[in-house]
């Protein structure tokens, strides 16, 4: 991944991320933002008897959370707010009767219809002609979703493979060519939108198929949205190889790109490139009016796939009540936008305006607790819509090995202020973040104090400056062998 070519947002590094994964962090990046602007924010075991979110039987651990202003509290299952019914969720999982709505309503579609008898499914492709697409009825993430299918035999061949893991109704389409994007709406307008390329490698001329894909997964490992969607080598893209003569023990030349996979889908390998910008007006307000043609869905991410001859012109494949919202803001290429942000102006548009810290918690000790069933709920600890600053002293003396660190993290913490200690060779350095200049320049009290087996020789202060740049909740001691 060519890190030059990606921008991210200024209060997430990936240190803020470390380790979060898949819809996990799609509930950690709403929640933080709201935190950030200064809503309580509480996570729960499970579903909040004020609240029941329909989640289709998935777990709420980690995922389930509220944000409260003194006047309301709104809850969220991941991306997905409470102003999301449970009735459009259980409508989009079910795409066809998702097409009729949209049908309805004017909005392109591709031309389809779902079968649970597999010969007139068949029979249906040579009515629609080929290419097509067939995908289960109540699938996500593309799982057992087949393209751009040519003839019959291949038709046979991937349905076959489908009815392996899948007995349910089917969906036929007639295949649309040109670019896929995920467009994520909120309200009236386009907040993002994510060009995603089928999975994909770029020969070197020395290093085999295998071995590339082995090099593009350790890419994506890097990339909090991307680390746990590996590119797997399955029957799909061992097909897509024989397809362009390949074999997995082939050498391809120096730049030469193959792909791997017809659909984009990024949970099976996929590339997110963000390409907000790339869209037409026309497209952006079909995205829009997708959302308007389904009961009580305000914000929700679009599948829509444009017209490689007429960029005014799109299809809508589907809608994701839930959807995931990581790879708007880790893309692979281009300049992260604050999905999160607009979820939040949303439903607490009193907090636009409000300044943002830079500030984050600790994910996985929230989660922790709610995964061993010790607690139903877990409040984080609320920080003011402000400003913060951090206040750095150096200090020498008889400060090693005697609890002076020790004592620093419980004088900073018993006056709610967040920060580190650190060893720099016979010294300790200490930083202390807050949002009171003054409360900070007078905590070199407690540095000249230290701890009783201490002796505190010189203390250099350093200017209170401005934080810009992310830090944690809580103090740190960083050396842990002092």
């Amino acid at each position: 991944m060519d890190r030059k070519k990606v921008e991210l947002l200024p209060y997430l590094s990936q240190e803020v991320v470390e380790d979060i994964t898949g819809f996990k962090l799609c509930s950690y990046l709403v929640a933080l933002e709201g935190w950030r602007r200064g809503l309580e924010l509480k996570w729960y075991k499970d579903e909040s008897k004020e609240c029941k979110l329909d989640r289709l039987n998935s777990s709420t651990q980690g995922k389930f959370f509220s944000l409260s202003t003194k006047d309301k509290t709104h809850y969220f299952y991941r991306s997905r707010g409470d102003k999301v019914s449970n009735k459009a969720v259980r409508l989009v999982q079910n795409k066809e009767r998702t097409k009729e709505y949209l049908k309805d309503a004017g909005v392109p579609v591709p031309l389809g219809d779902e079968f649970t008898d597999d010969k007139k499914l068949l029979e249906y492709a040579e009515e629609v002609g080929y290419p097509v697409v067939i995908k289960p009825r109540n699938g996500s993430m593309g799982k057992g979703v087949y393209t751009n299918i040519q003839s019959l035999e291949e038709l046979k061949e991937a349905l076959s493979e489908l009815r392996s893991t899948y007995k349910g109704a089917v969906l036929i389409e007639r295949y649309h060519p040109g670019k896929e994007y995920r467009v994520y709406v909120v309200g009236d307008h386009v907040v993002g939108a994510t060009n995603r390329i089928p999975a994909n490698i770029v020969g070197n001329g020395t290093h085999t198929v295998e071995e590339l894909i082995e090099k593009k997964n350790e890419e994506r490992r890097e990339n909090p949205y991307l680390a746990k969607k590996p590119i797997k080598v399955d029957f799909e893209v061992k097909k897509m190889l024989e397809n362009a003569g390949y074999e997995l023990n082939s050498v391809p030349k120096e730049g030469e790109r193959i792909f791997l996979r017809e659909k984009s889908n990024l949970s099976s390998g996929g590339d997110p490139i963000e390409a907000t910008d790339e869209l037409t007006t026309e497209v952006k307000q079909v995205a829009v009016d997708t959302l308007k043609a389904l009961p009580s869905i305000p914000h929700a991410g679009v599948d829509i796939i444009v017209d490689p001859e007429d960029a005014r012109k799109c299809v809508v494949l589907e809608v994701n009540a839930t959807a995931e919202i990581g790879f708007h803001l880790f893309p692979t290429e281009g300049k992260a936008k604050d999905v999160p942000a607009a979820i939040i102006d949303y439903y607490f548009p009193e907090t636009k305006d409000n300044y943002r810290s830079y500030a984050y918690f600790d994910y996985h000790s929230v989660v922790e607790p709610l995964k061993m069933w010790s607690t139903e709920e877990i409040k984080i600890y609320s920080i003011l819509p402000e400003p913060y600053f951090s206040k750095k002293y150096l200090v020498s003396g008889k400060v090693v090995k005697v609890g002076y660190m020790t004592f620093i993290k419980r004088r900073a913490l018993r006056q709610d202020l967040f920060g580190y200690a650190q060893r720099v060779g016979n010294d300790i350095e200490v930083t202390v973040i807050g949002n009171n200049i003054k409360e900070l320049n007078q905590f070199i009290d407690v540095v000249k104090k230290g701890s009783r087996r201490s002796k505190v020789e010189k203390v250099v202060p350093f200017e209170a400056e401005p934080i810009e740049k992310p830090f944690k909740l809580g103090f740190f001691i960083l050396n842990e062998n002092y």
